[in-house]
């Protein structure tokens, strides 16, 4: 039905006194627009400009009112409409704006302090249909068995978007920091899951007549370095490279294998000249050296919060822009390149950005492999000094120097299962303790 066929509204009812408000709006932005420039005109424009968009905000949250009003009420029964979502759009509004008046509507008593904010002004509508979509996907993903009632849940994750948004945080920010907000509350459940992944790790090699088939998957941490790996050995596609992304990877795994068997001086064995192997070997690589290429780079951006286990703090996110466990962020940060970027804590505009430091300079690597010929880790392990990450026995994050003293060496997995076991003690501890702030990590295990 359009404009013309529309009827009007009784004289004094509701929708009448809607009708003529919005026509006092449309006269005033009139004579905004056709007044002559005079001194002070602009200002005026400016300010016209804002009382509109303040006055949109306001209309969308009393669209949502007016919609919880007709769902508990059963107004749209009899009508031509069955949903409040297909009034709004036969009635101009597009179908994100009408599904966000819904999802306001349907969650306002469950939202109040968010709602509060926005009849204030502090955030606007919009702000306020993102807080109420990110939390409750993020309540349909929570572990139900931590967090049996949604309401907790909620309570726990809408003030950390109101709070971010009262701050400054675009809708797109809140959408970011809505992603995060399962690591935020219940990075228990993360680590727990990164357990399992873990637990669950295996490299299936089944041979057949004419080749083999290699079935792969693991955690988070080691799906990283794997990556990681791989793209330093793959080139991108090049001009008569009709190699698909499959084939390339493959490729890039067959120079990482024939790079560790140069470096340990082993034979490696040669196609036969013109074969398809011999091609894909010939083809081109991310690094040109057959002795040892360079070392794969994890990029993590991780809050000092995060690494000092604080309740809430940001999860480390990688440069794949996946969010790591807790664990996998210290056993990345244990032996690594650091360079700290202050940040705001809201949009993530990088403020300053230090020097770039090794942990564990060459030096110290060298004293502390003059010391054992094998991974440290307390229950055994025969990993070369030279595949070993350098470990502080007391962490940086927590004022450990990087001194021999308090270094040791130890193998990849053993340095991420070492974190594991220290992030799990101290949820332990924090689920076991008064309430109050947690103390520091337990001694490292894994120290000889």
């Amino acid at each position: 039905m359009d404009d013309q066929q529309r009827p009007g509204a009784p004289a004094g009812s509701p929708a009448w006194e809607i009708e003529q408000g919005i026509s006092g709006v449309l006269r005033g932005i009139g004579r905004a627009v056709e007044a002559e420039v005079a001194p002070g005109h602009r200002e005026g424009l400016i300010r016209a400009m804002g009382a509109l968009a303040a006055g949109q905000d306001a209309l969308d949250l009393a669209a949502a009112r007016l919609a919880a009003r007709m769902r508990d009420t059963g107004a749209l029964a009899g009508s031509d409409f069955s949903t409040v979502t297909g009034l709004l759009r036969d009635h101009g509004r597009t179908l994100a704006q009408a599904k966000a008046v819904v999802q306001v509507a349907d969650r306002l008593d469950e939202y109040a302090a968010s709602v509060k904010a926005a009849e204030s002004g502090e955030i606007g509508f919009s702000h306020l249909a993102k807080v109420v979509g990110e939390c409750e996907k993020a309540v349909e993903r929570r572990p139900v068995g931590e967090f049996p009632d949604p309401d907790d849940f909620r309570a726990r994750a809408e003030p950390i978007l109101l709070e971010a948004a009262r701050t400054g945080a675009d809708p797109s920010g809140l959408g970011r920091i809505g992603r995060t907000l399962l690591q935020r509350i219940c990075p228990e459940e993360d680590e727990r899951e990164n357990r399992r992944s873990f637990a669950e790790r295996k490299a299936r090699y089944l041979r057949n007549r004419f080749g083999f088939t290699m079935e792969v998957q693991g955690d988070i941490a080691s799906d990283h370095i794997v990556s990681s790996a791989l793209d330093l050995h793959t080139a991108p596609p090049g001009e008569g490279d009709e190699r698909t992304a499959d084939e390339r990877r493959f490729d890039a795994l067959v120079q990482l294998c024939e790079n560790r068997l140069s470096a340990e001086g082993a034979p490696v064995p040669v196609p036969e000249a013109g074969s398809d192997a011999a091609k894909a070997l010939a083809a081109p690589r991310g690094s040109t050296r057959r002795r040892g290429a360079g070392r794969a780079f994890v990029n993590v951006t991780v809050p000092l919060d995060t690494l000092r286990l604080q309740e809430g703090a940001a999860p480390a996110v990688t440069d794949r822009g996946r969010a790591l466990p807790h664990s996998a962020a210290r056993a990345f940060a244990s032996d690594c390149i650091l360079q700290r970027m202050v940040t705001e804590p809201v949009t993530g505009k990088v403020l300053d950005v230090g020097t770039a430091r090794r942990t564990f300079p060459d030096k110290m690597r060298h004293a502390l492999a003059a010391r054992t010929a094998t991974c440290q880790w307390e229950e055994g392990c025969t990993v070369p000094v030279r595949w070993c990450e350098g470990d502080h026995r007391t962490e940086w994050w927590e004022g450990g120097a990087t001194t021999a003293e308090n270094g040791q060496l130890l193998c990849g997995r053993h340095n991420r299962e070492k974190h594991r076991r220290r992030t799990e003690a101290h949820y332990r501890a924090r689920r076991g303790g008064a309430g109050g702030e947690a103390g520091p990590d337990p001694p490292s295990p894994g120290a000889r």
